[in-house]
């Protein structure tokens, strides 16, 4: 047997190890669910109420025609059947922030 204390030995830390990794990967995944986005640096489907076109008027014109356009487009897929829901809601927000990159709504 082996007489040190358990805290000097190789199995400690080991579990001190992978405590640390579950900790690293709990913050990990803590600033991703803050920021909105999954793991590849994609927007979460309808995070902040970005997959619904907003019904407050635009200040900027464009941005209201590349919004309704954009949307119509994705709804027309969706209703062939190209893509589906949760497809459907990544393509719009990822298409709504790109109007918005585009034509900002506040100009």
């Amino acid at each position: 047997m082996d007489s040190r204390p358990f805290v000097d030995r190789g199995m400690a830390r080991f579990v001190a190890g992978m405590i640390g990794a579950l900790a690293l990967f709990g913050l990990a995944m803590t600033w991703h669910l803050q920021q909105r986005i999954d793991a590849g640096g994609n927007p979460l489907a309808g995070a902040g109420g970005t997959a619904a076109v907003s019904s407050a008027p635009a200040a900027n014109p464009k941005y209201t025609e590349c919004t309704q356009r954009e949307s119509e487009a994705i709804a027309k897929m969706l209703a062939d059947g190209v893509i589906d829901q949760a497809k459907h809601d990544d393509f719009l927000a990822n298409a709504l922030q790109r109007c918005a990159g585009m034509f900002p709504p506040e100009s």
